[in-house]
């Protein structure tokens, strides 16, 4: 299978790890950067493991699978003999709104 990382998840996975080593440290990025390296290998070799997000109406190929022991989630598609890794986000955002709407920042709330 030939995994392909979009220029997006690719900015996704650069944005988390400098985080990581904002608020806690380089072992923490590290250890991310790890287990993201082996979840991006199981699915190389098994990309029909991920489930298909319920929501997703754009996106009928979409697939997801969780990065182990991490709130972070890898979405992705599978055409062919070709998985391309869309985003890597954190699952306690509005992913749908994300992916669906490409709206990446909160609503913008007013305060009276």
């Amino acid at each position: 299978m030939n995994l392909v990382i979009s220029e997006r998840a690719e900015d996704d996975l650069a944005r988390i790890y400098t985080w990581l080593i904002s608020e806690y440290e380089e072992e923490a990025a590290e250890n991310f950067r790890s287990r993201a390296e082996r979840a991006l290998s199981q699915l190389a070799k098994h990309s029909e493991l991920g489930p298909h997000p319920v929501w997703t109406l754009r996106h009928l190929n979409l697939r997801f699978w969780v990065i182990s022991r991490t709130n972070y989630i890898i979405y992705y598609e599978r055409t062919g003999d070709r998985i391309s890794i869309e985003r890597v986000l954190d699952g306690r955002r509005d992913v749908r709104r994300i992916i669906e709407l490409g709206i990446e920042d909160p609503p913008d709330e007013e305060f009276d």
